[in-house]
């Protein structure tokens, strides 16, 4: 499992978004007519993306024998690896890769977040988020990592939203920070994991028990070829954020997205 998790962040390396992409991302969005407040959030999270596109990329193979958390999607799913936020039938499927550590994945929830979590509780789409960690690759820790698999003990104990929330409302100011084993236990209170579910949690924490799971997501990541993080995809095809503009945005292309299902 080390082996493969090193081999799996050590070629998802090369994280930072090239100037020429940054430039013309920053443009795109700069020429969208919203209001004046949200440019300068949508512009911070389109600049700030962080990219994994690079020719020298390539993908590990994802571990097979990997424990899966209650309620993930099955390795024979498209989505394999992927947690479900909803899961309505006859509906577009969004899914939304995003890594813990990512200072833009954290603006995009708060912009976005909200809404996505609408769109779920509204049955209007098949909500899925995509973990991944190839941000461990610039810094020490696996904090990418490790957050993402203390996420799995809490889908374990019926928490996914809250854990995901509590995390990137958590996230440290100093890129690379990251969160002690403390800390990742603590956010299960916050998500209100309690009795048994918070001991069995708190085991799971310390026994790392899902790292293989989240090093599965980085890989499929890789493999898949998904550009960086925030990233979203309707029914397989990439949403820009720049192109939404806002939440608003985000919900009309959901919605005409169901009128042709």
């Amino acid at each position: 499992m080390g082996s493969a998790n090193a081999n799996a962040r050590q070629k998802a390396a090369q994280a930072r978004v090239a100037e020429e992409a940054a430039q013309k991302r920053r443009q795109r969005i700069i020429n969208i007519s919203i209001g004046a407040g949200l440019v300068v959030v949508v512009l911070a999270i389109v600049g700030g993306a962080y990219l994994t596109r690079s020719a020298t990329v390539e993908a590990t193979q994802a571990s097979d024998d990997a424990a899966l958390p209650a309620g993930v999607l099955p390795t024979g799913d498209e989505y394999q690896y992927g947690v479900p936020l909803s899961n309505p039938e006859g509906k577009p499927t969004l899914a939304i890769w995003e890594d813990f550590q990512c200072p833009a994945c954290g603006q995009f929830e708060s912009v976005f977040g909200p809404t996505i979590e609408e769109i779920a509780a509204n049955g209007d789409a098949r909500v899925i988020w995509r973990s991944t960690s190839f941000l461990d690759a610039q810094f020490p820790g696996e904090n990418s990592q490790r957050a993402a698999a203390a996420w799995g003990c809490a889908i374990d104990a019926g928490k996914s939203k809250e854990y995901h929330d509590v995390v990137f409302a958590n996230q440290p100011q100093q890129e690379g920070e990251g969160w002690t084993q403390e800390q990742l236990t603590a956010f299960g209170d916050q998500a209100g994991i309690t009795g048994d579910d918070k001991a069995t949690f708190d085991q799971c924490v310390a026994d790392k028990t899902y790292m293989s799971w989240a090093a599965n997501g980085t890989v499929t990541m890789v493999s898949s070829g998904v550009g960086g993080t925030p990233s979203l995809f309707l029914d397989g095809e990439e949403l820009e954020v720049a192109d939404l503009g806002d939440p608003a945005g985000l919900k009309k292309a959901v919605a005409d997205a169901g009128s042709g299902q």
